[in-house]
């Protein structure tokens, strides 16, 4: 990702931004008088860190290269002494479990909790007693709004909100088509889907003709577009949220029918079956992996006694009152042919948006993934500087 700019310009960028403005039920509003919400929090030490990062579902190769980032920078951080003992709790999306595993991690000592919520409301009690433990929470990739904590998210009003526009003006604003949405009930896939209805109604020319939750699984969206297809003699196009493009393929590939235009992925394994099939016409944006090591970033900083930069904290998607979030944008936007002044780039939630997030080509990001299996993600994780250039100089 072009990130040179990014974050310095994310300082005073973000000012400007209204969050989760025009789309759908879950508009909320933002005005340059918001300010940080005060969590509570007092740093006790500066090293030595334990870290318990409670992952909410591990059903797909992004959960893996998400884990694996964060990982990654707990070892680099255990090398220097930073922190002590990083430790990884998976649940399948079982809020009972997740419940059980933070009260585990609350009674082992550590001083910070990463929670990707299976539930924000079940796990609201367990959230609470940490907090009264001074314990720093860091919720991650998922939205939550908890009073007192923090979250580091990824902008999931762009990430959709491209694709969706991009389908819209490839059909010219008219056809019928049919939605994979995510993991029924979690909240990512709840915000991408109001996102996406709210610049659909825009479109009155195009109509969704069924939707069914593929739960981010290709084998999932596989069925789902196999019964698509079955039950509808034309579909004119496919939005589809990621990591389940392969699928859809599949299925057209099985019934013997022309791929329509289709939102797709960010795997390289759809990148390459993207490219055996020139006259598919698709995109892929990111949704950063990388996002759980760069809350974990963030968490040391915040741990070590580090205050935010003003303007870097943004209204909660959640509870726009909370203003306790940093966001992330796309790292990349892939289109058969590099696009940068396309309308649908232009037109984003945080302004300039090209001016951090590279448009690229398929041939770029083939060249990018060289060396890299086919269920790798095309990636992005924020530098230690990056990171550190959120907050206020010591």
């Amino acid at each position: 990702m072009n990130r040179k700019a990014m974050l310095a310009y994310l300082v005073t960028a973000m000012l400007l931004v209204s969050l989760l403005a025009g789309c759908g039920t879950a508009n909320t509003s933002q005005t340059n008088n918001t300010k940080p919400t005060q969590t509570g929090f007092h740093s006790t030490k500066t090293k030595g860190f334990v870290i318990g990062f409670a992952n909410g579902y591990f059903g797909n190769t992004w959960r893996a290269q998400f884990i694996d980032d964060a990982q990654k920078v707990a070892d680099q951080y255990k090398q220097q002494g930073i922190i002590s003992k990083f430790i990884v709790e998976n649940v399948n999306d079982d809020a009972t479990q997740q419940v059980q595993q933070l009260n585990s991690l609350i009674d082992q000592g550590v001083d910070a909790l990463l929670i990707n919520p299976v539930s924000p409301e079940a796990l609201a009690p367990v959230v609470k007693r940490a907090l009264a433990k001074n314990i720093l929470i860091v919720n991650v990739d998922d939205p939550a709004a908890y009073q007192g904590t923090y979250s580091v998210l990824g902008d999931h009003q762009d990430f959709f909100g491209i694709q969706t526009k991009w389908l819209a003006q490839t059909l010219n604003g008219k056809g019928n088509i049919v939605y994979i949405s995510g993991l029924n009930g979690n909240s990512c896939d709840k915000l991408r889907t109001a996102y996406a209805e709210g610049i659909l109604s825009k479109y009155p020319g195009i109509h969704i003709m069924a939707t069914a939750p593929g739960g981010w699984n290709e084998t999932t969206s596989e069925k789902d577009m196999s019964n698509f297809l079955a039950t509808y003699p034309k579909i004119d196009g496919v939005l589809e949220q990621d990591v389940m493009a392969e699928g859809v393929m599949r299925a057209y590939d099985i019934a013997g029918k022309p791929y329509p235009p289709m939102t797709g992925d960010y795997t390289y394994g759809f990148f390459r079956k993207w490219a055996q099939h020139p006259d598919l016409k698709s995109i892929g944006v990111t949704y950063n992996p990388g996002i759980g090591a760069d809350a974990l970033e963030v968490a040391v900083h915040i741990l070590q006694g580090d205050q935010f930069k003003a303007g870097v904290l943004q209204p909660n998607p959640e509870n726009s009152s909370l203003v306790n979030t940093v966001i992330v944008p796309p790292a990349y936007v892939v289109t058969k042919d590099a696009q940068p002044d396309a309308p649908w780039l232009n037109d984003t939630y945080v302004p300039n948006l090209k001016e951090y997030t590279k448009a690229i080509s398929l041939a770029d990001a083939l060249k990018l993934g060289q060396g890299q299996p086919d269920t790798a993600d095309l990636d992005s994780v924020l530098s230690p500087d990056q990171v550190a250039s959120y907050f206020q100089s010591k």
